[in-house]
């Protein structure tokens, strides 16, 4: 390690330090549990973030230089991610992980990629359908494709957290692994929507390969850091009865019917692993309007061990918090804050689907000059508006 970056790091990691509470941190993790659970908490849970001005001045690292250096990749999610959020008292559970992209499963499979330095590593290359089809996934993966790097900015960020006296109180959790679908996609590429149609046991057979990959990296990534399979801290939940997130990115461009058929059971099977987890896809932005994913929803419900959505894509959000409430699945995120809304109604708007403390774990878009008030004007609406 370079001696600035780590005097970068040491002096990013004494900040989150001066401003980790044990206290706030244990009270976030129980209310996290307690809702993905099912659980009614003492308040909903809420997590935002504010500025930390001393930050300004600090240097940024593009996307090449995180992948190529893991010390660069921990000062930079500590510098952008943690820091802002642990500068707040609300329920966020602070943690890290080996920001290594989307590609860590695919490239197992032998896709190739590459490192560009405005994003993370994207796919450059698809695996020919033969040898995809003759690709058996080996006990041990942790030699293949992205998995020592992987495995490298893992044990640093573990490493590095612990001489600081971090460990107790972060996490370093698991890789982005995807989903077993979007690993198949990116594996294969568009071809895969026609597979659907005229090789779909070819599908069948690439689904179990990807599924069992995402087992593996996952049961990796969890040796490392010690968590148990079943709970821990989930990229940013705090879990009891789960240890995964799987993301949807490419389901959403499925019908439901082939959803059922050629996505939702191995979900199911991946999540039955790990006690289950919470699923995640992009696809949107607040106040665009689209639809995408939304027809999957209910689908998603019916999978044993699902306990939250985080989804982008919703016009009628407040209608669609109130479905997934009624279907039994935890939202997991924002709810876009029209301009010039108060605080206060703004908070009255996101807990209206809800009768008790319980159903969400919230986002908020809040304000640096409103940030020391937030958490008591979130409890005093809650304890008006619910049981």
């Amino acid at each position: 390690m370079a001696l600035e970056t780590k005097s970068l790091l040491d002096a990013v990691c004494d900040m989150v330090a001066l401003r980790l509470n044990a206290d706030t941190i244990a009270t976030a993790k129980r209310r996290h549990a307690d809702v993905l659970a099912g659980r009614p908490a003492d308040y909903i849970p809420m997590t935002f973030a504010r500025p930390v001005p001393e930050t300004a001045d600090m240097p940024e690292f593009n996307w090449a230089e995180q992948f190529h250096d893991p010390a660069k990749s921990l000062f930079m999610q500590l510098k952008n991610g943690v820091l802002s959020h642990v500068a707040t008292n609300s329920d966020y559970v602070p943690g890290v992980r080996a920001d290594t992209g989307v590609v860590n499963c695919t490239s197992i499979l032998g896709a190739d990629y590459t490192v560009p330095e405005h994003t993370k590593p994207v796919i450059t290359r698809y695996v020919p359908k033969q040898a995809l089809a003759e690709f058996q996934v080996p006990d041990d993966i942790s030699s293949l494709g992205v998995m020592p790097r992987m495995t490298e900015h893992m044990q640093h960020h573990s490493d590095v957290l612990r001489d600081h006296g971090l460990a107790e109180l972060m996490s370093v959790y698991h890789c982005d692994q995807q989903g077993p679908f979007d690993i198949a996609a990116q594996a294969r590429g568009h071809e895969i929507f026609l597979d659907l149609h005229d090789d779909p046991a070819f599908v069948h057979d690439l689904m179990q390969k990807s599924t069992d990959v995402y087992v593996a990296v996952s049961r990796l990534c969890k040796s490392i850091s010690g968590d148990p399979l079943s709970g821990g801290n989930v990229v940013g939940y705090w879990m009891e009865n789960g240890g995964v997130r799987i993301c949807g990115d490419s389901d959403i461009l499925v019908s439901a019917e082939l959803y059922r058929e050629f996505v939702q059971p191995y979900q199911q099977q991946a999540f039955a692993v790990f006690g289950g987890g919470w699923m995640h896809y992009c696809g949107g932005m607040p106040g665009y309007n689209r639809s995408e994913g939304l027809h999957l929803h209910e689908h998603y419900a019916q999978i044993d061990g699902l306990r939250g959505l985080n989804w982008t894509t919703a016009g009628d959000w407040i209608g669609e918090m109130r479905r997934l409430k009624e279907l039994g699945v935890v939202h997991l995120g924002t709810l876009p804050r029209a301009d010039g809304e108060s605080l206060e109604k703004y908070f009255r708007r996101a807990l209206s689907p809800y009768d008790t403390r319980s159903g969400l774990v919230f986002h908020a878009e809040v304000g640096a000059e409103e940030a020391d008030l937030a958490m008591e004007l979130w409890h005093r609406v809650q304890d008006e508006v619910l049981r």
